[in-house]
């Protein structure tokens, strides 16, 4: 797979592995990962900074949310590794700490479409046969 210029190889074997060894703390970690990033928010936050290093007025302007809520998630975002601030002035600039979350979000989102597909395709044979 290749990702935002990176070719990221993952087999099966690893992934089993890594499932069979990952103590009960890690999962603790992984789940408060998914916590994180279920605030839809937080992800427009991070579509944003996949292109480049931000200002806070920068994605304030591209979500389209106000600097509060905008400065509230991105310090969460910040106080868990996934974004790296510097201070530059009077303004604050963020980008992606963590390249993994992005792979993260393209696997899940590729695999939300998928399901969708798949469930269309079915929906479409069931109408096509009850109107046959």
């Amino acid at each position: 797979m290749i990702v935002m210029g990176k070719t990221i190889t993952i087999s099966e074997d690893e992934v089993k592995k890594w499932n069979l060894n990952m103590p009960d703390e890690m999962l603790e970690a992984v789940s408060n990962r998914f916590k994180l990033l279920s605030e839809p928010m937080r992800l427009r936050i991070l579509r944003v900074l996949c292109e480049r290093e931000r200002t806070v007025q920068d994605i304030v302007k591209e979500v389209n949310a106000s600097q509060a809520n905008i400065s509230k998630h991105l310090a969460l975002m910040h106080d868990n590794g996934v974004v790296h601030r510097r201070k530059e002035g009077l303004k604050c600039y963020y980008r992606i700490a963590d390249d993994s979350i992005i792979f993260a979000c393209y696997l899940i989102s590729k695999s939300v479409v998928e399901n969708l597909q798949d469930r269309l395709s079915w929906i479409q044979k069931v109408n096509s046969n009850l109107t046959a």
